[in-house]
């Protein structure tokens, strides 16, 4: 594999590592509200697992092997939006500690852009969420200062899956994700805008 085609396998695995962590917030959210006995044993049984190892380690080992990347997108996707699914339709009103527990996990993300355009930030953002597909762009950026950068979103395949589930696609998934965009934001100066509803900028305060 070449250099290019390895360092997107890394970053698409990072991605999948932090959807995983997603998952986990719904599981540590059932345990604690008491929702389901063991909803991380009824995702595992449902969706399936992906392999949890060093990122370099994973990536030595699948370099050359297409199917083993897609089987595993369609299992992490899938355990996110089940995940999210099961703690829906327990109580629709945890969606509160869900986007709660999204935003902490952004506001640890440590984005260290200070004296750099605003395009770094959206780099940390973009390479922290998966966004379905194996090439996960889906943005397209059409304007990109030094102080803000915009972009707009076409439709992210992972919606199909977050259909398969019958969810809201934007109402659950759309989100959670901002949440998390802006736990990463917490501790700077920049904004999140959503300017119109596929396009949305990073500007400083």
């Amino acid at each position: 594999m070449d250099n290019q085609k390895r360092e997107n396998l890394k970053k698409t695995y990072i991605r999948m590592l932090q959807q995983e962590r997603f998952v986990q917030a719904s599981v540590e959210i059932s345990d604690e509200y008491g929702l389901y006995d063991d909803l991380g044993k009824d995702i595992n049984d449902t969706c399936g697992q992906i392999e949890i190892d060093d990122v370099d380690n994973i990536v030595d080992k699948y370099e050359d092997d297409v199917k083993w990347l897609e089987k595993n997108l369609a299992i992490i996707e899938n355990r996110f939006a089940y995940s999210v699914k099961k703690i829906i339709d327990a109580d629709e009103s945890q969606m509160m500690h869900l986007k709660d527990a999204f935003y902490k996990m952004g506001a640890e993300v440590n984005p260290e852009y200070e004296g750099k355009p605003v395009i770094e930030i959206y780099w940390v953002i973009r390479n922290l969420l998966l966004d379905g597909g194996k090439s996960e762009e889906f943005n397209k950026i059409v304007d990109d200062t030094y102080d803000e950068v915009v972009w707009t979103r076409t439709r992210p395949t992972t919606m199909k899956y977050w259909t398969y589930w019958d969810l809201d696609f934007h109402k659950y998934y759309t989100e959670l994700r901002r949440a998390f965009i802006k736990g990463i934001l917490e501790k700077t100066d920049i904004e999140f805008v959503v300017i119109e509803e596929n396009v949305i900028s990073l500007a400083r305060r």
